[in-house]
């Protein structure tokens, strides 16, 4: 198999990583949209995120919000992940990656597609065709409880390390 991103997880090919772990590897793209555009990629070969278990697919985004962390750190003023499955959509490589991009006021890079208007009419039609493939979330289950004695309990006080970059980014992250 003749694939770029394994001969970087198997090290044939150099790459600047900015995260290993056992399962996944993030560095930085040599040809960034902006300094520090970053690509994250499972180890496994897998073509696209359809190919992921849950759990993996989990992690996966845990990383990637952890990278876009530090970038916010380093300095961004905010991120875009951007991914594509299929020819159509723009996947060049067969393994599956994800771009996490650092944003910067006026850095002139545009990822907004052009938009068409939609009638309420081809909105429904839409609705009820995407729909019907998706599954429909199972009833809750009533469960019985049984009635709780009431004590007092004594709480600890636990802090959370909080990420404060409102100057940045308006915004606040807990982990």
């Amino acid at each position: 198999m003749d694939c770029l991103f394994c001969g970087i997880v198997q090290g044939k090919i150099p790459s600047f990583k900015i995260y290993e772990d056992d399962s996944f590897l993030a560095f930085l793209d040599i040809n960034p949209a902006n300094p520090g555009h970053t690509v994250l990629i499972p180890k496994a070969h897998y073509g696209s995120i359809m190919e992921m278990q849950e759990v993996e697919l989990s992690r996966f985004f845990l990383i990637a919000r952890a990278i876009s962390l530090a970038l916010l750190e380093y300095g961004a003023e905010g991120v875009n992940f951007l991914y594509s499955m299929g020819q159509a959509a723009g996947q060049r490589s067969p393994h599956m990656l994800l771009h996490i991009i650092p944003r910067y006021k006026d850095d002139g890079l545009i990822l907004e597609p052009p938009r068409k208007k939609a009638t309420e009419e081809e909105l429904k039609a839409q609705q009820q065709k995407i729909s019907q493939f998706i599954g429909k979330p199972q009833a809750p289950q009533k469960v019985q409880q049984k009635p709780v004695e009431q004590k007092e309990i004594k709480q600890e006080k636990v802090e959370k390390k909080i990420y404060e970059l409102p100057r940045r980014t308006g915004g606040y992250w807990r982990y």
